[in-house]
């Protein structure tokens, strides 16, 4: 749970960062109005809501559940497992994103999740036989 809280974390950081880097440039804009700057903060500002709305707030949204425990559990066989980008894996057609320290996905093996309802970060498993 820990891996979770640090990514919503850092993401948060980040967010802020990223803000404070686009005041930035539109400061910038309104003293020397040059065309470099109006296309950053025409390519920027999309990106940073399309990243928060996707990226962070899903995490957002299950600091509840996960301070709660209320967990969905689903049971299935892993079809598929990513071991860079996002730490996600398919099981029974549905991603899941999971703690690559804690948890090692073995393709075409069963487990029982126990995972956050927006996010679906997985926070428990189960390995079936």
């Amino acid at each position: 749970m820990n891996y979770f809280y640090g990514t919503v974390f850092i993401e948060m950081i980040v967010g802020i960062f990223y803000i404070y880097k686009i005041g930035t440039v539109i400061k910038l804009f309104q003293k020397e109005r040059k065309k470099i700057y109006l296309v950053l903060i025409i390519i920027l500002v999309p990106l940073g809501g399309w990243l928060f709305y996707n990226v962070t707030l899903p995490k957002i949204k299950d600091i509840k559940y996960a301070l709660n425990g209320k967990l969905l559990v689903y049971e299935g066989t892993a079809q598929k497992t990513y071991m860079a980008g996002s730490n996600s894996f398919i099981l029974d057609g549905k991603e899941y994103q999971y703690n690559p320290w804690k948890f090692k996905p073995i393709e075409k093996s069963r487990y029982k999740l126990y995972y956050l309802p927006t996010s679906k970060f997985v926070v428990k498993y189960e390995k079936e036989q």
